[in-house]
Formats: C-alpha cells, sequence, structure tokens
C-alpha cells in the first residue's frame, strides 16, 4: 500500500511540473521582422519579438498602431487598452480576453461591433500583443511573407469609365 501511494504522489508531483507548459499554449518564437507603410519598424525595445501562438501570429499593439498613426492608450484603473483611428473607429481590449470592441464614430454607417480574435490579448513586461488579423478590422492590409509581416492601410481605387 505505501508503494502504490508513493507512486502516486511521484505521479502527481510530476504532472504538476507539466500543467504550467501546457497552459501557455504553443509559444513559437520566430525572427519576424515589421514593416509598416514601407518603413520596418525597431522591434529591439520590446520584451518578445512578434510571435506564433498555435497557428496565429501575435504582434505588438503600440508599435504598429503609432506607426499607423493611431492613438494607443492604456487606463490603469479598468485595464482596458483602446486604439483610435481618430477619425472612423475606436476599439477596446482586455488583456487575457479574445473579445474586442469597436465603437463606430460615422454617423452614417454604423461601424460599431464585437469580434472574437483568435488569440486573447496579452500583455507581457507592459507590451500589448495582439493577433495581426486585429490590423485588418482597422482596414490595413497585412501580409506574411517568409519572416517580414507587412502593414499598410488598405487603398480602394475607384474605376471610372468614360464613355465617348
Amino acid at each position: 500500500m505505501k508503494k502504490f501511494l508513493a507512486s502516486v504522489l511521484a505521479l502527481m508531483s510530476l504532472l504538476l511540473f507539466y500543467v504550467p507548459a501546457f497552459a501557455t499554449g504553443d509559444i513559437q518564437n520566430e525572427a519576424y521582422t515589421i514593416i509598416v507603410n514601407d518603413q520596418p519598424l525597431d522591434l529591439s525595445d520590446l520584451p518578445l519579438t512578434p510571435y506564433k501562438e498555435d497557428d496565429t501570429i501575435m504582434v505588438p499593439l503600440r508599435k504598429i498602431g503609432e506607426a499607423l498613426g493611431y492613438t494607443v492608450s492604456w487606463d490603469p484603473e479598468t485595464g482596458e487598452i483602446t486604439i483610435d483611428d481618430d477619425y472612423i473607429q475606436k476599439a477596446t481590449l482586455i488583456n487575457g480576453a479574445a473579445t474586442v470592441v469597436f465603437e463606430g464614430k460615422l454617423q452614417v454607417i454604423n461601424m460599431s461591433r464585437e469580434i472574437e480574435n483568435a488569440v486573447p490579448t496579452v500583455i507581457h513586461d507592459g507590451y500589448t500583443y495582439v493577433p495581426l488579423e486585429f490590423f485588418q478590422e482597422f482596414f490595413n492590409d497585412t501580409a506574411i511573407e517568409g519572416a517580414a509581416i507587412t502593414i499598410a492601410p488598405s487603398k480602394s481605387e475607384l474605376a471610372q469609365q468614360y464613355q465617348e
């Protein structure tokens, strides 16, 4: 009986060491570079370079948002992180939550909505990381070519046809 009990305790101890590894998800640190509006971003001051969590690439919200001309802020009382393009929409995120609430600013079209990111927003050493796809909600084009991530405002062209 003592051997059985000792075996069970040893097995439980081993499981305690492995559970944290499963709880953090599958984070893969890769050497991605980020290019916003044809300019590479300096990522040297970040605690983590962009990384993959499962199949989702996580990128730094403030670095990219400010490079795109957005206002990014954090409310220490509520823990809310906001990103605002100052014209069309503002999004509110919370550390550990996948839900993002958008507040539309246009009077003609209601842009207010709620979305679910593939992976929750996460803060690493004071820096907020979001899925790359989040920036598509702000009408930006995103692309990944090898280890280069490019982000730029979407451009729409109006085709004009002239009749003679």
